[in-house]
């Protein structure tokens, strides 16, 4: 297998954040989504006392960061890995580890190159490959196929319309219902023909496939990425101690909205204060090196000491 070459997106931006913890010695760190441990190599070299809280929903991406972390800091010494959904993570969780609240935390909201080259999921459509897309094989829930075979027309659209903002859901969502009668999707080949002969070709897009959109609405309808998106940055705020921050990188629209409405709702409990009052984005020269960059977008949050009423006020 061909090794993906990997670039963790917004580098330095995220850990000026990180640094902005007002700990004066930062010990505990997370990384909700350890990815190929990109982050969590830059978190463990810029805080060199710090211990780091590893963080994936899939295995093989999880024992991928480990191998990583271990090849470029020598040890795990300082790493405590945890195969689990980072909405998941709670008090219990960092109690286990001797932890009592965070000075940092990054949930980074992208799929992993890796998925796209080299999982055999379907996630791409540059080999035939099994209309899976599970972040999660071996929890079992319902697989791409599943949700393009069984679901209704109406349900389709919404799923394409809402996760993909794709203008020909409702067509494509009819065409799929039509053909699953002859013969049932079993691979991302399959969908991709599907889609492309259901967009007139005149208005395919310009700069990426026809089916992206569609590819994308079925992977964030099987793993739920949205819901656990805020139910995550909930969770792991609430982990913060006070002057730890947390920092979110999304990267397509439907993922920055919800980061940034769940900021706003975290700022008005006044526990928290926002970061960044518009989302940091990458250089021209980091998306040069880095196109995967492109679409990124980083906001950051830092728990502070609830604001107290003044006994003036009513």
């Amino acid at each position: 297998m061909l090794e993906s070459p990997h670039i963790p997106v917004l580098p330095n931006e995220v850990i000026s954040l990180l640094q902005q913890a007002q700990n004066p010695n930062p010990m505990w760190f997370l990384d909700g989504t350890a990815g190929e441990g990109g982050h969590s190599k830059l978190i463990l070299k810029t805080f060199p006392e710090a211990k780091l809280i590893l963080i994936d929903r899939d295995a093989v991406m999880l024992e991928r960061a480990k191998k990583e972390i271990q090849k470029e800091i020598g040890s795990l010494d300082r790493v405590h890995t945890f195969q689990m959904n980072f909405s998941e993570v709670d008090r219990t969780l960092l109690e286990e580890v001797g932890c009592s609240g965070l000075d940092g935390a990054l949930v980074d909201l992208g799929v992993s190159l890796f998925h796209f080259l080299h999982s055999g999921r379907g996630f791409t459509f540059k080999n035939e490959e099994p209309l899976d897309m599970r972040l999660e094989p071996q929890v079992g829930q319902k697989t791409a196929a599943d949700v393009v075979n069984y679901s209704s027309v109406l349900h389709l659209k919404k799923v394409f319309w809402e996760y993909g903002e794709e203008r020909w859901a409702l067509k494509i969502a009819n065409n799929i219902v039509q053909s699953r009668h002859k013969k049932k999707f079993e691979t991302n080949t399959d969908l991709v023909k599907l889609v492309e002969a259901s967009i007139p070709r005149k208005f395919w897009p310009k700069e990426s496939h026809p089916a992206t959109r569609i590819f994308q609405a079925l992977r964030i309808e099987v793993n739920e990425e949205l819901v656990h998106a805020e139910k995550g940055i909930r969770s792991l705020a609430n982990c913060l101690q006070i002057g730890g921050v947390l920092t979110c990188i999304s990267f397509h629209s439907l993922e920055d909205r919800i980061v940034k409405w769940t900021f706003r709702d975290l700022k008005a409990t006044n526990e928290f204060e926002i970061l960044t009052k518009k989302p940091i984005l990458p250089t021209d020269q980091e998306i040069k090196e880095n196109r995967a960059s492109r679409s990124a977008k980083l906001r950051g949050l830092r728990k502070i000491e609830p604001i107290k009423e003044s006994r003036w006020e009513k």
